[in-house]
């Protein structure tokens, strides 16, 4: 799963018509459109070149993702965030998601889509 593109890999989490994608817009204006359409929970996020997962708590959005900025694991918040910069945020749910939790619990593996 991890090497295919950030859209192939927010389809295999959940159904393509239920991702949000959201294209050049600035920080602010994606902020309080992802606070609008989610409640606190974590989030896969496909970008232009990288992947990673959001934390969204009391409003305040987190990048959580393996940094190539600073070869580590990190978890900081996006609007500071230099790897968090794209023009395209694909977003696939993953706490708020009943059917990948379903998957998990009964050990069902995820469909990874063909390119």
């Amino acid at each position: 799963m991890a090497q295919q593109a950030g859209l192939q890999e927010a389809i295999a989490l959940q159904p393509k018509n239920e991702l949000k994608i959201y294209s050049k817009l600035s920080f602010n204006t994606l902020k309080d459109k992802l606070n609008q359409v989610y409640k606190n929970g974590i989030y896969f996020v496909g970008l232009d070149n990288h992947v990673g997962y959001v934390l969204i708590k009391d409003k305040e959005i987190y990048f959580l993702h393996s940094s190539y900025c600073d070869d580590k694991v990190v978890i900081e918040l996006a609007e500071t965030s230099p790897c968090f910069q794209s023009n395209l945020y694909v977003f696939a749910e993953i706490t708020t998601n009943a059917n990948l939790i379903k998957k998990w619990i009964f050990s069902e593996a995820l469909v990874i889509p063909k390119t």
